[in-house]
């Protein structure tokens, strides 16, 4: 009778694990280089309008009532109901726009537009 040795499973998982730190060594830095491009896209260009990020548990009345007491004025809605394009002074608007609960204040056009709201979809 001719026993066979099987192969110890730790080595087998050992050798597949060893991967995985190479693998994140290499996607870790290459993400994080990533970061500073989408806030440069993302970065309000200096005209009246920007896209301001609500909550999303904030909804569609407190998103417009938060916007309006920042000085802003609507000027139609984002892809989601927390998410507004709002007019208001290039200078601070930013500003007052965080002060009232935004999460962020963005450029209205950046991602490709994919802030906004197509004119099929608007709600009526």
């Amino acid at each position: 009778m001719v026993c066979r040795k099987e192969p110890k499973r730790e080595k087998l998982l050992g050798a597949r694990a060893g991967q995985w730190p190479a693998f994140f060594a290499a996607a870790v830095p290459g993400a994080a280089s990533l970061v500073p491009l989408i806030w440069l896209d993302a970065r309000p260009r200096g005209g009246n309008e920007v896209a301001a990020v609500f909550p999303p548990w904030a909804g569609r009345e407190r998103a417009f009532a938060q916007a309006i007491a920042a000085g802003g004025f609507v000027v139609r809605e984002g892809a989601r109901d927390w998410v507004l394009v709002v007019e208001g002074d290039p200078t601070d608007n930013g500003e007052r726009l965080y002060a009232s609960g935004a999460w962020l204040v963005i450029d209205p056009v950046a991602f490709g537009g994919c802030l906004t709201r197509s004119q099929g979809d608007a709600k009526s």
